[in-house]
């Protein structure tokens, strides 16, 4: 009989079969663009949003800059990881060869160059290396969980 941290470990590394598992790894892609491309609160007093999102606007960009970027890196590992949760074999084409690694790096790529298209907002060279670094981060770690889990 398996341990239960043998099957934890097995739960983490790929998702149980079936497509609705995919769910997860879609909704938190469309919560990252929700969450980073929320315009500044002045954009959003310019067009009479509502008070409750201006709130929470104001509250994403009530931090310093550098912590802002440094944010990007666990909540694209997050996505990197998830992404290859649901890939039925992710090191069967090669280790940069997954479509799910290749997508989530893509997704990094398009979620910086969409904010060249908001209000108020940028695209950052800091903000683009943190995001492929933290997918690029879980692509390491999952792999290396991945094989040792294979080799017990």
């Amino acid at each position: 009989m398996k341990s239960p941290q043998f099957q934890l470990n097995q739960v983490l590394l790929q998702a149980p079969p079936g497509k609705k598992f995919l769910l997860l790894p879609i909704a938190y892609t469309l919560f990252l663009q929700i969450i980073t491309g929320i315009p500044k609160p002045g954009t959003l007093k310019n067009i009479d949003a509502n008070e409750l999102l201006v709130r929470f606007s104001a509250e994403l960009f009530d931090y310093p800059y550098w912590l802002q970027d440094l944010s990007h890196l666990p909540l694209f590992f997050v996505l990197g990881w998830l992404w290859l949760w649901t890939s039925p074999k992710p090191y069967a084409k090669g280790f940069l060869r997954d479509p799910a690694f290749l997508f989530a790096l893509s997704y990094a790529c398009f979620n910086e160059l969409v904010q060249a298209f908001i209000p108020q907002r940028f695209p950052s060279v800091g903000d683009l290396l943190m995001n492929l670094l933290g997918v690029t981060l879980a692509r390491f770690a999952h792999h290396w969980s991945y094989r040792r889990s294979v080799h017990r």
